[in-house]
């Protein structure tokens, strides 16, 4: 049988080229299919997009509240003349720093003293009247209403007393509180009526730096929180709270919070301009750049992570901004940020996550 088989190709060649070309084909054929799952793999992998990741852990950070202040003095006062009379002598300037009690200028005394002497004179004589008049009337030589006559003028007698004492007292104007004397409204020579201003006087030691807290922020603030000053020569100052306003400002809505800081060298005047950092609460966050922010279809703002190759959009809560980055919040845990490339991407698109190097 196998001769007759060589025997029928041996006189028909073309059979046996078409035998040829059927096994080439099938040869190549199952080569093909053997191959095509690997290749389709890797033409899969080739076409995902690729984006940018960074490995970000949260960190303890505390948010702070942060406000422009203005420093001003803790207590302030115009010193006025509480007699009138002409000043004869001026003890202190403007600028200058005086104590509790310092005496500031001199008001002639004019008749203050004669009259001063002519009042308890009438005080010896009425003493002397009111004591005969007591004796009397203990042995019932003389009424009661005569008695009562008698301390009455008595009682006048030292009240004028003492009146001319505390004008007497008042030609001397003294500081009322410690610090420094700002305005000079008179000078030596000149004449004063009760009331006029002769000083204003300041007390700058502690300092107290005001600024303005929005309704936001205001329910989160208390008396006797810790707070801190950072001047434009850069010195920090460490302080505490002592005033928040029940009542916010009706032209821009803000309630005003004051903090104070000890000042016992008396550098830092009035009227500067200062930074006042509020600690509120501490969270966890991490630090992106702004440029990694994104927002989702409800406009609500967020970051684009990737999660086992997955695109996946995280809503955040911005706790602080800087030029540089910002401190966001909201992840349960170690994250893979996109930071290169978001914009290409939507959430549940599957990326290669290329990471950045750190």
């Amino acid at each position: 049988m196998f001769a007759r088989i060589i025997h029928f190709f041996s006189y028909r060649p073309y059979w046996i080229a078409l035998l040829i070309a059927c096994l080439l084909f099938l040869w190549m054929f199952s080569g093909s299919l053997e191959h095509q799952p690997l290749a389709t793999k890797k033409t899969a992998q080739e076409t995902l997009p690729k984006v940018q990741v960074t490995h970000l852990i949260p960190q303890q950070i505390t948010k702070s509240l942060s406000l422009y202040a203005r420093s001003k003095a803790n207590s302030r006062a115009v010193v006025r003349a509480e007699v009138a009379g002409v000043i004869i002598n001026s003890l202190a300037t403007k600028g200058q720093y005086v104590q509790l009690g310092n005496r500031l200028v001199d008001i002639d005394k004019n008749e203050l003293p004669v009259r001063l002497g002519q009042a308890k004179a009438l005080l010896d004589e009425r003493q002397l009247n009111y004591d005969a008049v007591k004796s009397l009337n203990a042995r019932g030589l003389q009424a009661s209403i005569r008695l009562a006559e008698a301390n009455s003028l008595l009682l006048m007698a030292k009240s004028e007393v003492e009146v001319l004492r505390l004008m007497l007292a008042r030609t001397n104007i003294r500081a009322p509180f410690a610090g420094i004397l700002q305005e000079q409204f008179v000078e030596q020579g000149d004449y004063v009526k009760v009331g006029d201003p002769v000083f204003s006087i300041e007390n700058i030691d502690p300092i107290v730096f005001r600024g303005d807290a929005t309704e936001h922020h205001v329910n989160q603030l208390s008396v006797n929180q810790k707070v801190t000053a950072t001047l434009l020569s850069g010195e920090v100052l460490s302080g505490k709270l002592t005033y928040v306003s029940a009542v916010a400002d009706p032209r821009s809505s803000t309630f005003a919070v004051e903090a104070q800081f000890t000042n016992p060298d008396l550098k830092i005047f009035s009227g500067i301009s200062a930074e006042l950092v509020i600690p509120l609460y501490s969270v966890q966050a991490v630090y992106v750049s702004p440029s990694a922010l994104a927002m989702d279809e409800n406009g609500n703002l967020g970051v684009k992570s990737v999660v086992d190759g997955e695109v996946v959009f995280t809503a955040i809560e911005l706790v602080e901004a800087g030029n540089d980055g910002a401190w966001l919040t909201g992840f349960p845990g170690a994250v893979d940020i996109i930071t290169l490339g978001q914009g290409f991407v939507k959430p549940g698109d599957r990326v290669q996550a290329i990471a950045a190097e750190q």
